[in-house]
C-alpha cells in the first residue's frame, strides 16, 4: 500500500513539471466581468490540441466563485486532425458580494488518456496527464472613491531628462473628477533631490489612466528612490519604486508591422540597441497584449540573439490574429538580457490590413530578474491529489466488494 502511494506521489510529481503545461492550451488565459447583481453572462473560450493528439479533455469550474460558473459541457473529445474545440459557459453572478475588488473563478481543463473515465486499471490508477486554467476575474468596485497607482521610471542616461510614468486605475464606484501625482526623488542616503508634479487627469469608474512627469535637469549615475502621491479629489494613494541611471541597459527603439492582413500572423520587427560597451548574450523579447476587458491574448517570445557593444538590431515576434477583432489593445514589450530587463508600454491599433503601434511607456532598465520555470496554480496541485485519492477509494472500495461476494 504505502509503495503504492509513493508510485502516486511520484507520478503527481512529475505532473507537474513545467514541460507537460504545452500539450493543451486555452485562449484567452481571462475573462474580466463587471460585478452586477444577479448579472448572468455567457462566454465563449477555444481549447488548443497542440500536439495534435488524440484525447479526452475533463473540464471543472472551481475556486472561489466556481459554484457561480455552467459549463456548457464537461468532458470535450479531441483526435489528430481536431485543432481546437469552443466551449461556452456562464456566469451566474451572486446577489451580494461582500468585500470590493477583484474575486475569481477557474475553469480547469485536463487532459486525458482518449476513453480513460478517472478509474483504476488492473492495478494502476489513470489520471490527466495535463492541466490548465481559464481565469474569470470579476471586479467589485470600492464604494465612493478608490483608485489603484502604480509607477515605473524611463531608463535615461546621466544628466538626461528622466520620465516618470504612473498609470492609475479607478475602481471605485464614483468618478474622479480630479487626480495628478506629486513626485519625490530620493538619493541613496534618503535625501530628497527634488519634487516634480504630473499632468491632471480626470477618470470614469472602472476606467484607467496615465500621468506623466519629466524631471529635466538630470542625475549622475547611480540608484535613486521615486515616491509618487497620487492625488485624486479628496483622497491619495501612494506608489514608489528604485531606479538607475547610466546603468546597463538596451534601448527599444520602435516596433513595426508590415504586410499584414487580419486573421494571419503579425509579424514585429522590433529595433533594439545595446547602450553597453560590452556585448550582451542571449537578448530576447516577450510581447504580452490585452484586450479592453483586460484579457490576455496574446503571450509570445522572440529568439535570443547575442548584441555587439553599441550595435543596433532587429528582433522579430509572431502574432497570430485568427479570432481577433479590430480594436485598439494594450501591450507590454520586455527585453530581458544579463538579469535585467527594458520594459515599453503600448497602444496597439488592429485594423483589417495594419497595426499601428503607438509606444507610450516606460522602459525600466537595469532591473534584475531571476529566472524561473512557471509556477502552477496550487489549485491544479490539490485537484489532482483529490482525484488520486478518489481513485483509490473506488479501486478498494470494488476490490473489497468482489471478495465478499
Amino acid at each position: 500500500m504505502i509503495r503504492k502511494i509513493l508510485v502516486i506521489m511520484m507520478m503527481v510529481i512529475l505532473l507537474l513539471q513545467p514541460s507537460c503545461v504545452k500539450a493543451i492550451g486555452v485562449i484567452p488565459g481571462r475573462t474580466t466581468l463587471d460585478f452586477e447583481p444577479s448579472r448572468e453572462v455567457t462566454r465563449e473560450i477555444r481549447i488548443i490540441n497542440n500536439e495534435h493528439k488524440r484525447f479526452d479533455a475533463f473540464v471543472y469550474a472551481g475556486g472561489e466563485l466556481g459554484e457561480h460558473i455552467v459549463l456548457e459541457k464537461n468532458v470535450i473529445k479531441f483526435d489528430e486532425e481536431t485543432e481546437q474545440h469552443k466551449l461556452r459557459f456562464t456566469v451566474k453572478m451572486p446577489q451580494r458580494i461582500e468585500e470590493p475588488g477583484d474575486h475569481w473563478a477557474k475553469i480547469l481543463i485536463m487532459q486525458m488518456p482518449a476513453g480513460a473515465e478517472l478509474q483504476s486499471l488492473e492495478g494502476s490508477f489513470v489520471f490527466a496527464t495535463t492541466a490548465v486554467i481559464h481565469q474569470v476575474k470579476i471586479k467589485v468596485p470600492y464604494p465612493g472613491k478608490y483608485a489603484k497607482v502604480e509607477m515605473v521610471v524611463m531608463e535615461a542616461q546621466p544628466r538626461e531628462p528622466i520620465t516618470f510614468y504612473v498609470k492609475i486605475h479607478n475602481l471605485g464606484e464614483e468618478d474622479i473628477a480630479k487626480a495628478n501625482a506629486v513626485i519625490d526623488i530620493l538619493g541613496p542616503t534618503n535625501e530628497k533631490i527634488a519634487t516634480i508634479e504630473s499632468n491632471v487627469i480626470s477618470l470614469k469608474s472602472g476606467k484607467r489612466g496615465e500621468l506623466y512627469a519629466v524631471y529635466k535637469n538630470g542625475l549622475k549615475p547611480g540608484k535613486y528612490h521615486a515616491i509618487a502621491h497620487v492625488r485624486y479629489d479628496t483622497q491619495v494613494a501612494t506608489t514608489e519604486t528604485n531606479f538607475g541611471v547610466g546603468e546597463m541597459f538596451v534601448e527599444i527603439k520602435n516596433i513595426d508591422v508590415k504586410d499584414f492582413r487580419l486573421g494571419s500572423v503579425a509579424k514585429f520587427d522590433i529595433r533594439i540597441e545595446n547602450k553597453w560597451n560590452e556585448e550582451l548574450k542571449d537578448v530576447y523579447g516577450r510581447m504580452q497584449i490585452w484586450d479592453e476587458d483586460d484579457n490576455l491574448v496574446a503571450d509570445f517570445k522572440t529568439a535570443s540573439i547575442d548584441l555587439q557593444p553599441f550595435e543596433t538590431t532587429t528582433i522579430y515576434g509572431y502574432w497570430d490574429t485568427e479570432g481577433i477583432s479590430v480594436g485598439t489593445y494594450e501591450a507590454k514589450l520586455t527585453l530581458y538580457y544579463a538579469n535585467k530587463t527594458t520594459e515599453r508600454m503600448l497602444k496597439t491599433n488592429v485594423k483589417l490590413s495594419s497595426i499601428e503601434i503607438d509606444i507610450i511607456g516606460v522602459g525600466m532598465g537595469a532591473v534584475t530578474v531571476k529566472e524561473r520555470p512557471e509556477e502552477i496554480d496550487n489549485y491544479i496541485i490539490i485537484l489532482i491529489i483529490v482525484l488520486v485519492v478518489a481513485n483509490m477509494g473506488w479501486f478498494y472500495y470494488f476490490r473489497r466488494s468482489k471478495k465478499i461476494k
